[in-house]
């Protein structure tokens, strides 16, 4: 049924949840003296860095995001893929599907992050947020992708773990696939399936 697959990356492949909000907490706090709560975080998620920042209150965004980048460095050396997802992507390239990736990070982020670099050569088309105008929830980014892949929409599933990632699937026409072992929201995301480890999604794809 589905030929191209295509990932989020934070959340759904790579464990960076602690790394991202050190380091936007620390910039925060910086400018603020205080750490933000959840809800105050909440309307900076799932958009790139720069918008975040500003919707933090930052306005010196280049000061702001330079200062965001060296704490992140500093998280990404933590951060590992989830378990089992090295082990699916082999399998789904042994299987001849094509597979993408669609992420908010810029191209900085993903090159200073190790654990990422350790699995782009696993895929076949990458998109981050340099490479379109608009971003998720639009569908810009994953249209991208299929592009680059020569992907249809019936072909294609896309792997997330946020309401945006949802919204970008559904804009797209694909369907989507929640990575319940990511997901801090889950009970408010509507997918198509419900994934609770990597290897049920090799289990959809064979089935």
């Amino acid at each position: 049924m589905f030929k191209y697959v295509v990932f989020d990356v934070d959340g759904t492949m790579i464990d960076t949840e602690e790394a991202v909000m050190y380091a936007y907490q620390s910039v925060i706090f910086k400018k603020y003296g205080r750490y933000f709560t959840e809800e105050e975080l909440l309307k900076g998620y799932g958009v790139p860095t720069p918008q975040s920042l500003q919707r933090y209150g930052f306005t010196d965004i280049e000061s702001a995001v330079k200062d965001y980048y060296n704490y992140l460095v500093e998280g990404f050396k933590l951060c590992k893929a989830f378990d089992g997802i090295n082990d699916l992507l082999d399998n789904l390239k042994d299987m001849g599907l094509s597979l993408g990736i669609v992420t908010s990070r810029c191209n900085y982020e993903i090159k200073i992050d190790n654990c990422l670099q350790n699995l782009l050569n696993k895929f076949d088309a990458v998109i981050c947020s340099d490479d379109t105008q608009k971003h998720k929830p639009d569908a810009e980014p994953l249209l991208k992708v299929m592009e680059r892949l020569g992907a249809v929409p019936e072909e294609t599933i896309y792997i997330g773990d946020t309401l945006f990632d949802r919204q970008c699937a559904k804009n797209s026409g694909v369907k989507f696939a929640l990575a319940l072992w990511g997901s801090n929201n889950a009970d408010n995301i509507d997918a198509d399936y419900f994934l609770k480890s990597p290897s049920e999604l090799l289990e959809l794809i064979k089935a």
